[in-house]
């Protein structure tokens, strides 16, 4: 995760949805490409071979705490956010001396994985196959704003209890 840089940055709340591309400042390994069906090419962030309008990450970040900054002290939801999304969100708002500002909106993060390996007995955890196995429907996995989007619905549909929460939260 330190080698790591945000390409896409979203969140969802209810039917509101923050959504914006970031051109990568390190490259961008294969197996991220592939996993995400985001591409560089020369001044360009592809995605699926579509050129997508990118933001400035320091613009893309202001945007980002301004859209929290909407909800009263929200707290955020990740799947494997402990170990990959909140050290990397975490380690750019820094270099962009975003951070204070941040943790002054949110009160923490909550990471779907280690929640849902405590609140169910099941072959695997990936959210994938939590999509299917809870909400019977498949999606474009690895889209933040798609990835976001079926967090919130398994979220609503797994009521954890506050206990649990509090358990898994990443405080910043």
């Amino acid at each position: 995760t330190s080698a790591c840089d945000i390409v896409q940055l979203s969140a969802v709340s209810g039917d509101r949805t923050f959504n914006v591309y970031l051109l990568p400042r390190c490259t961008m390994t294969d197996g991220a490409s592939r996993v995400t069906g985001l591409t560089v090419d020369g001044p360009d962030l592809l995605f699926k071979r579509r050129p997508v309008q990118t933001v400035p990450h320091s613009r893309a970040l202001s945007d980002f705490i301004s859209f929290l900054k909407t909800f009263n002290r929200p707290f955020l939801v990740g799947h494997n956010s402990k170990r990959f999304d909140w050290p990397i969100l975490t380690r750019v708002l820094n270099q962009f001396d975003l951070l204070e500002e941040f943790e002054g909106v949110v009160t923490g993060c909550v990471d779907t994985l280690g929640l849902s390996r405590e609140m169910f007995r099941l072959p695997k955890y990936s959210q994938p196959f939590l999509v299917q196995h809870f909400l019977q429907e498949s999606y474009g996995a690895h889209d933040a704003t798609e990835d976001v989007r079926t967090l919130q619905k398994l979220y609503r549909v797994w009521q954890p209890s506050e206990n649990l929460v509090k358990k898994h939260k990443i405080i910043p």
